[in-house]
Parts: C-alpha cells; structure tokens; sequence
C-alpha cells in the first residue's frame, strides 16, 4: 500500500506527463533550435567519419552511398537553416526533424550492415537532443520510435544473446539519462514562467492602484505614451482628467474610512462606465484620468458617462467632478505635454465652479468703485477685456486668464482709499499726492487678499505699476520678475487711459496712444506685451474677450 511519498511521486510524474494549452512554456526557442542544429551537424560529421569504416553498401551495393550522402547532407541543409532561422523554427518542426533524423540514421544503419556498425552510437546522440529539447510528454512520445529503431536492426542480421544484452543495456542507460535530462529541463522551464508570473504579478502591483484597484500613475504614463505613438486624426486619443469637487468636505465629515469607501465605489463606476472603450485609472488622492482612443463624438459621450460615474449625491454631502480633456494629436502630440493641457483645462473649469464667491466679490468691489466714480469703471471694463485678449494672443493657458481679467478689472480697487480731491485734480499732481496715488496698488493688494476667492489676484494686481526696466512701484522689480499678467495690465491700462478723456487733459487717438507704447518699450512697458497688444488692436480682437466673466482664477 503505498504512502504519502507514492502519492507525491505519482503526482509529480502526473504533472510532468499532463496536457498543458503551451507544452513548451518557458522554454527558449532560439537557444532549443541552435543546440539541435549543432547536435544534427555533430551526428552528420561523426557519419562523415565512420563512412571508411563501415561503407554504407552491406545491404544493396554501391547504390548506398547515393542513400547515404543525401541523407547526410540533408541534415547538413536542415542544420543550416534552423541555424540560421532560429528565431522562426517552431516547436514541433524541431520534434518533427527528431523523428526525420532518427529515421535517416537506421537507413545508414540498415545500409552498413545492422547493429555491429559504429553508426549505432549515433541512436544516442538523437536521443539526448530530442529530451533536452521536448516536454517528457513529447518525448514519450518519442520513445516507441526509438525503440522500434533500436530492434529493427536484429530482424535484418544474425544475431546473439550477448548482443541482444548489450543492447537492452544501451537503451537502459540512453532512456535513462534522457529521462533524467528532459525532467531536469521541464523544471528549468516550469521556474522561467514561475519566475515570469512573478514579474509580472509585481509589474501589475506596482502599476495598480491599491485602493481602487484602477491603473496608477505609472500605468497611465506606460499606456499614454504607447497609445499616443498610435494615434490618428480618424480615431483621435482622448485623455481626460477628473478631480472630485466635494470629496474634502465629505471626508472631513464622515472621516477618512467613509471617504476611500467612496473612492473605491466611484471608481468601480468609473471602470464600468469606460469599459472596453478604455481604460481608467486613479492618478492619487480624488484625482481620476480616462485613456481612450475613440472618435471625437465618442470623446464626448464618454466624458460625460466619466464625470456622471464620478458624481454620488447624499444626505448632506454632494460630490461632483470637474474635468480636463486632450485629444491626441489634435491638441498636441507630446504624451506629457497633454498631460500638462489637460490638467490646466482641469483647474480651470474647476475654477470657474469655486468662484462664484470670487465673483460675487468682484462685483461688489466694482459696484462700489463704479458708484463713486462711473469714469473709471468703464475703465475698467475696456481694460479688463483688453488683457484676456492680449493673454490668449500670448499664448496664455485657459486656466490663467480668468485670474488675468480679474487683475485686469480690480487694478485699480486700491484708488477707493484715495480722496476724490487728489483722483478729480484737474492740474498736475504735487509729490506728496503722487506719494499718495502710489499706495493705492498695496491698498489694493490688502483688500484682495481679504476676499479668500480673489487671494490669488492680489499680487498681480499690486505689480499692475511696475516698470520693466525696475522704475515702477511699488516693490521697483524688472522684467520677468514682474508677474506676466501684471506686464499685460499695465500695457492695457495705459492704452485705455490714453485714448481715455480726463479732466487735466483730452483723449489721444488711437495711433497716438500706439506709438507711445512703442516709444515706452523697453522701458516702461515689455515689448513683447506691446507687440502682442498692437497685434490685438489692430486685427479687433479685443471685443473677443468681453465674454470672459471676472473670477479669482
């Protein structure tokens, strides 16, 4: 009765013998089909030199040599292109030339005169190759033929007891060692795809969100940047990013469990929502991406299925999620460079739902500078559109320029604090007033920052007066130092206040006030924002940005 052990044994032997959908995995092809095209020519050369030996004209004549040559440069010819085509000879081409050579060397065999010839030794060489490069179920395979070869000599020629021992012998030890290299290479090539899964059971961890179980940041960089190689103007690639709104108040009140509940929930939406379509992943913290390539229609409604799988609503919360798209490469063709696009148009629509306290800030600000001096604020408007305009033509992502028409509004908020006496001066202004008129940029930046939503526009708009060569006020900085936005405030505030009529002198025209700004470039002004702004003025585009509403950023 057996034990334990027998069990174990008759399993082991099970699985070595078991069918499996790949025979072969983990074996190395390349490096199976050059070692039996050196074996083939080995065993070809050892013919070669058993020929004088044992002339292969025993059985029919001289017509054996015709046999045996071709059979030997046959091999040669087979040697030579799995040698040279190891990368394209299958698994069982090789089997399948075992079986051809293995016949080719009984032919010899046969033609020499039966088992007394050297050719014999040859059989073991066959042998050998065919289990080091076969499963042990290939090669049992094998073995009836081997066999068949091994006995056909004796139904040919006379033979004895001693003879018959010797060659039980022979196959005793050549199946045996055979035996022993086949299962020793089937453990060689059952630790490879071990060691394969492995690698890429860690790959997939190290690509996998933990908490979700979403593709992560790496994961997406991976497929971004091998999917945008691809991408095509007829299937663009969308990229789109999402940012949970309303997540932080959630997890602050239902704590931190509560909140990656909700992550993970949201996230199995999201998977569902993209499904074959693409892919989806978690970028860290409330931040989600959507990787598709799809038309630009299909972008679109798959968007939306994204930002409505990402949106849950309860008692006293409510979660949504604003989003950033990139088509690729419509938009751009650079896999990072998207990334960045789609980012900024992220924020910048999420900004444009935070502000409405910034906005309401703004307007309240304005309303009061426009009811003590209505002059001014049509100022204010003519600038405020003049700087997006001027934004845009320098190229100004969409996420930065509600922050610019914000500065471009509330540039001069600080000049409520100055009395209307030194504002409405109809003559030139004394050094004490101008000391005066200077502080109104930092009163201005005290009263920004006092509105949380407009913080962000507070210190463009206190470097609105600064000068690119470090002549302004109030801080005299010079050139990129100065805030981009708050160079395009002062170009665009000094072009309205020239064509502007005040009370100590009249309006300039429009070429006037142009070729002033060219004459302050350099100096007062960034010539690069002056050129922008003559371009602007000079094609009407200014108009196009009176639909840009002022916000924090």
């Amino acid at each position: 009765m057996g034990g334990p052990e027998d069990t174990t044994a008759g399993s082991g032997l099970r699985g070595l013998l078991r069918r499996r959908e790949d025979p072969y995995a983990g074996a190395d092809l390349v490096r199976s089909a050059r070692l039996a095209s050196a074996m083939r020519i080995f065993g070809a050369l050892l013919a070669c030199v058993a020929f004088p030996l044992a002339p292969p004209t025993h059985a029919i004549g001289a017509a054996g040599w015709i046999i045996a040559v071709g059979l030997v440069v046959g091999s040669l010819g087979s040697a030579a292109r799995t040698a040279v085509a190891s990368n394209r000879v299958s698994h069982n081409e090789l089997l399948a030339y075992s079986y051809v050579t293995l016949a080719g060397v009984s032919t010899i065999e046969f033609l020499a005169g039966g088992r007394s010839s050297p050719y014999h030794q040859i059989f073991m060489l066959t042998i050998f190759n065919v289990a080091l490069a076969h499963p042990p179920r290939r090669f049992a395979a094998f073995l009836p033929l081997y066999l068949l070869a091994v006995a056909a000599p004796f139904a040919y020629g006379p033979w004895d007891s001693s003879q018959l021992a010797d060659a039980a012998l022979q196959v005793l030890i050549t199946v045996g060692a055979a035996c022993v290299g086949s299962v020793l290479m089937q453990s060689v090539r059952d630790q490879r795809v071990s060691l394969e899964e492995q690698g890429a059971a860690h790959r997939e961890a190290a690509e996998t969100d933990s908490l979700t179980g979403l593709g992560n940041r790496r994961a997406l960089m991976t497929d971004l940047e091998q999917q945008a190689a691809r991408a095509g103007e007829e299937q663009p690639l969308m990229l789109a990013l999402f940012d949970l709104d309303g997540f932080k108040a959630y997890n602050d009140a239902f704590g931190h469990p509560a909140g990656d509940a909700v992550l993970a929930r949201l996230a199995h939406r999201l998977d569902a929502a993209v499904g074959t379509a693409g892919r989806a992943y978690r970028m860290g913290g409330d931040e989600f991406c959507v990787l598709a390539a799809v038309s630009t229609a299909g972008a679109m409604e798959l968007v939306d299925a994204a930002s409505e799988a990402l949106s849950e609503d309860g008692d006293g919360f409510s979660i949504g999620a604003s989003r950033g798209t990139v088509l690729l490469p419509a938009d751009t063709a650079d896999p990072h460079d998207a990334l960045r696009i789609a980012d900024t148009r992220m924020y910048a629509r999420k900004n444009l739902g935070r502000t409405s306290a910034g906005r309401q800030s703004a307007d309240v600000l304005l309303s009061v500078l426009n009811e003590r001096d209505p002059v001014l604020g049509e100022h204010i408007d003519g600038v405020a559109e003049l700087c997006v305009a001027v934004g845009r033509r320098l190229g100004m992502d969409d996420g930065e320029l509600p922050a610019l028409r914000s500065a471009g509004a509330l540039h001069d908020i600080g000049k409520l604090a100055i009395p209307d006496a030194i504002l409405s001066k109809p003559g030139p202004l004394t050094e004490d007033e101008w000391q005066f008129v200077r502080r109104h940029t930092v009163i201005g930046e005290r009263v920004l920052r006092a509105a949380p939503a407009l913080a962000p526009v507070a210190p463009l708009v206190r470097s609105s007066h600064e000068h690119f060569d470090g002549g302004g006020y109030p801080d005299a900085i010079a050139g990129e130092q100065i805030p981009l936005a708050s160079r395009i405030v002062a170009v665009c505030d000094a072009f309205d206040a020239m064509v502007t009529s005040r009370p100590y002198r009249a309006a300039m025209s429009e070429e006037a006030a142009l070729a002033e700004l060219r004459a302050c470039a350099g100096t007062q002004f960034d010539p690069m924002v002056v050129e922008a702004f003559e371009c602007v003025v000079r094609d009407g585009t200014s108009t196009a940005a009176a639909s840009v509403a002022p916000s924090a950023g």
